[in-house]
């Protein structure tokens, strides 16, 4: 499936993206040839394989405990840590 560049500047909209002449071309030719490597999946042959039914429950592992972990090595490897706890950025209610 090919994607011309209008059908790109119109998903670029969608998208709310502001694109030039140029980048219009490359993402028609990047989404063109990711649409043809999808294409090629209806070329593989899957005879053999048992298609999956919905309503089968996903296989688990089972839940063994394991040794905590390094309360030090992680404060090491933290970028930021105070009292115990892992210092983020406020996203909600910032200033």
């Amino acid at each position: 499936m090919k994607i011309t560049r209008d059908e790109a500047r119109r998903i670029a909209d969608l998208a709310r993206i502001e694109m030039d002449g140029a980048a219009l071309d490359r993402m028609a030719a990047e989404v063109t040839k990711i649409l043809t490597y999808i294409d090629q999946l209806s070329e593989v042959d899957v005879e053999g394989f048992e298609e999956r039914v919905g309503g089968e429950a996903t296989p688990m592992r089972d839940d063994t405990p394991h040794a905590p972990l390094d309360r030090d090595l992680v404060e090491r490897n933290a970028p930021a840590w105070a009292d115990g706890f892992f210092v983020v950025p406020k996203v909600i209610g910032g200033e």
